[in-house]
């Protein structure tokens, strides 16, 4: 992957005006994933949503790392059960 299609840690954090720490602990705990490269740390594009959604569930509402797994799972498990339905619904219809 070339380096242009990613975000330099850094860069990151001083756009969002988040310490570079709180990435790195939020990646130690399996949260986020950061591409180490030619000494430096980057966050993919596709994951950039996520990060500042975790970024703000930990700011915003204080919610600690623990919590943001537990709610990146749930939502995750929400998705999926709204998958099934539109399944389910799209399935229904070709009985109508």
């Amino acid at each position: 992957m070339d380096t242009q299609e990613r975000i330099i840690v850094e860069v990151f954090c001083r756009e969002c005006q988040v310490e570079i720490t709180l990435i790195e602990e939020l990646a130690d705990f399996g949260l986020i994933d950061i591409i180490n490269e030619n000494g430096l740390k980057y966050i993919h594009p596709n994951h950039l949503q996520q990060v500042e959604k975790i970024i703000q569930f930990h700011n915003n509402l204080n919610i600690n790392k623990e919590g943001i797994e537990v709610i990146l799972s749930l939502l995750e498990q929400m998705n999926q059960k709204n998958r099934e339905v539109k399944y389910l619904q799209d399935k229904l219809r070709l009985y109508e």
